[in-house]
């Protein structure tokens, strides 16, 4: 087989038996378009997007290829899908470590541990009342959704119009990062004939944006809340699978795994 024809698990192969740069080269050379579309969903400034593709190209690569050598051929993601997720989680690990994470507002530190917890899941994760309420149960036994709506009341009385504007901006970035990402299952099957993106826009490309992004907002909302929350977690705060499980009750990382895969695959059928 040449190198041209490497299928993705082939490729992969040949990085676990050989470390060699060739086939790195070749594993560049078919996905370096890949990558780095996802590094410019990560940020709108071109200069950035080159720099998170080249750190996302040296975490790739380093110890051996590590990260790469985690695919498994067999398992519930394609290679492309499981592709823009590890690199999405380092365009997220590029952006803590140039930018670092926002601090909390005075006025929310000084807060209750409860109104605290509402201001992280309703206004840094964007969660609805029901998956906050879902997140918080296991550490507040009892609480209600009375309780919950109060809470989230006394922690918007506590935010300037500044500082909700703040939050607003944080927000949104934070769902176009999502919606990048989850777009891009619908682009899974040519992924790999696409040239790198020129970062202009035109009036086509947009219009084809607005349009996937008009349904992937109602693919996501209709999922469940359970369902939405693991696509949050997972995709917008990067949390490891082994977090999300210990977060959520679900017991342990392969089963949050399946049930991020279902997630996806519906979502990937609601946008097509």
């Amino acid at each position: 087989m040449s190198h041209g024809d490497f299928a993705p698990d082939a490729i992969v192969e040949e990085l676990r038996l050989s470390h060699s740069r060739e086939d790195w080269a070749e594993f560049l050379r078919q996905y370096s378009p890949l990558i780095f579309s996802v590094c410019q969903f990560s940020t709108s400034d071109a200069e950035h997007a080159a720099d998170c593709f080249l750190f996302a190209c040296e975490q790739l690569s380093r110890n051996h290829f590590r990260r790469l050598l985690r695919f498994r051929p067999h398992g519930a993601a394609s290679f492309p899908t499981w592709l823009r997720v590890v690199v999405r989680n380092l365009c997220l690990d590029w952006r803590r470590r140039e930018f670092g994470r926002p601090r909390p507002f005075h006025s929310i530190a000084r807060l209750p541990h409860l109104e605290g917890e509402v201001y992280r899941y309703r206004y840094e994760q964007s969660l609805s009342l029901d998956e906050t309420f879902l997140m918080l149960c296991p550490s507040f036994p009892g609480l209600s959704k009375q309780q919950l709506m109060d809470a989230d009341a006394h922690v918007r009385e506590s935010l300037s119009p500044r500082q909700l504007w703040l939050v607003s901006v944080r927000k949104a970035r934070a769902r176009g990062a999502l919606q990048a990402l989850v777009v891009g299952l619908a682009e899974e099957d040519d992924a790999q004939e696409q040239d790198p993106v020129d970062p202009r826009p035109n009036q086509e490309s947009v219009l084809a944006r607005q349009e996937q992004e008009e349904h992937l907002r109602l693919a996501l909302a209709s999922l469940s809340a359970p369902e939405r929350l693991l696509i949050r977690l997972r995709f917008e705060e990067g949390l490891s699978l082994e977090q999300i499980a210990g977060l959520t009750g679900l017991g342990d990382a392969q089963r949050v795994h399946r049930h991020i895969a279902d997630v996806l695959g519906t979502l990937r059928k609601r946008v097509t």
